[in-house]
């Protein structure tokens, strides 16, 4: 059985307007060359003690090749559920599989290469991790602080993933913290 978001190879996506409701499908090849709105999920992968997996994506990339990315993640599929589009993804791209996700909302991100909702996601996992060889050339630990030292190196879009993360966790850590007497 072919899934419904492949015909004969190729990908298609669900379009969406900017309250984030599904208007068209189109290729993902057609979204790319059009900048059309489409739906992406971002994975932050921390290790539970302060650091982010970061992995650089391969030179033959169709969106920003090459450059660093602070979460992974991608494309959702027309018709696809954002948990689950997290979850083949984590799969696909780092051998992530069987690990809980926590569930952090949907944001917009939009500039001159990319218009999308993101769902936002996080899991904790040590590895070891098998890389998709199309779309992860390497990956390796850094601290948000690094990160953002580093930031022109990284994808603007996952960038925004992960500075949302950091503040809904920075508020529910907040909100678990004991009040001083």
């Amino acid at each position: 059985m072919v899934e419904q978001s492949h015909f004969a190879g190729m990908e298609w996506v669900d379009i969406v307007n900017e309250d984030n409701e599904v208007i068209a499908q189109s290729s993902r090849q057609q979204m790319r060359a059009q900048c059309l709105r489409h739906r992406a999920t971002y994975i932050v992968v921390h290790d539970g003690m302060g650091k982010i997996l970061v992995q650089r994506r391969t030179e033959i990339k169709d969106f920003m090749p090459g450059m660093l990315d602070a979460t992974a993640g991608g494309v959702v599929q027309a018709g696809e559920i954002l948990l689950d589009s997290a979850r083949r993804e984590a799969e696909e791209e780092l051998g992530i599989a069987g690990v809980p996700f926590a569930e952090h909302g949907q944001f917009y991100f939009e500039d001159e290469h990319c218009r999308v909702w993101g769902g936002l996601f996080s899991c904790v996992s040590h590895g070891p991790f098998a890389l998709q060889e199309e779309e992860v050339s390497e990956v390796f630990w850094m601290t948000p602080e690094e990160i953002t030292a580093r930031c022109d190196e990284f994808t603007p879009d996952s960038l925004k993933a992960l500075a949302l993360w950091m503040s809904r966790n920075a508020s529910n850590d907040a909100e678990k913290a004991p009040e001083a007497d």
